[in-house]
């Protein structure tokens, strides 16, 4: 969220901006999938199952931000022009709109799962 907010800012361009943060999100979807199901599988051993649920529902979220910004991806590449430039009313731009923030919303919650599971480390 910080790097989107800072790319946009330093530049310049909502599109050159956006392929940036895109560009930053494929290469975050890759960590966001992978670590929770490598802990996942080392936590089958511990057995302890809120730590399970934790995990599974982070991969959930992972693979969902995955789907939702392939769409919101698609929006971009499809649109004549710059998703910033429809008017607000726009049928496209509301419904990029409520994808970025159901994405966003995503991601809070696969860092609400982390930070869950490594607060559970010292405690279960």
């Amino acid at each position: 969220m910080l790097a989107a907010s800072a790319a946009f800012r330093a530049a310049g361009n909502p599109t050159i901006a956006a392929d940036v943060v895109g560009a930053m999100l494929s290469r975050w979807h890759s960590i966001a999938l992978a670590a929770p199901v490598v802990l996942f599988a080392l936590e089958l051993r511990a057995v302890r199952r809120v730590v399970l649920l934790v995990l599974f529902a982070a991969i959930v979220f992972a693979a969902s931000q995955v789907f939702v910004d392939l769409q919101i991806r698609t929006i971009r590449t499809t649109s004549a022009v710059p998703v910033s430039q429809l008017p607000r009313t726009d049928p496209v731009r509301r419904r990029f709109g409520a994808l970025h923030g159901v994405s966003m919303g995503l991601l809070a919650l696969q860092a609400i799962a982390a930070t869950a599971v490594v607060c559970s480390r010292e405690r279960l």
